[in-house]
């Protein structure tokens, strides 16, 4: 019997998004209280389950909102209908393991959540307002790993 597949996500501490989120993400509008998790993938993870896995979350988190994908350290978005297509392309390419793309959720003017990848392609970190990361964003993430037959670990 193989060993399970775990993905793992770290709640982070309170204030720790604002310490390792990029300065363009103090220039989108994000609030000072966000609070922030971070998913590992597993080491087996291939490129097609860590993009069915982003996407089914954020249709899941980001029903809404709409979305946009950033360069880091640009102001300037891609085309709104494509950004989750811009930023799942990235996965496991240059952008992804610079960890220079981003994609942010907006409703209205406000910036409700954003992700961005660690700069060594092992992370990806997620940033919004605490109820949302607890009710929407980690349920997702557990039911998707459900059908890929990952195990889910919340640290």
């Amino acid at each position: 019997m193989s060993d399970p597949v775990e993905v793992i996500v770290f709640r982070d501490e309170p204030g720790e998004f604002a310490d390792m989120a990029p300065d363009f993400v103090a220039q989108v509008g994000v609030l000072a209280t966000f609070e922030s998790l971070t998913v590992q993938w597993p080491e087996s993870a291939g490129i097609e389950q860590k993009r069915r896995l982003l996407r089914f979350v954020a249709t899941a988190a980001g029903e809404g909102r709409s979305r946009v994908a950033r360069p880091l350290g640009k102001l300037d978005a891609d085309g709104e209908a494509d950004a989750l297509t811009s930023f799942l392309r990235a996965v496991d390419g240059d952008s992804w393991w610079l960890g220079d793309v981003a994609i942010k959720f907006d409703a209205g003017d406000l910036t409700e959540m954003i992700w961005f990848p660690g700069g060594d392609g092992v992370f990806l970190h997620i940033g919004a307002a605490a109820n949302l990361l607890d009710f929407t964003v980690i349920p997702a993430i557990h039911e998707i790993a459900i059908v890929l037959d990952w195990q889910l670990t919340v640290q």
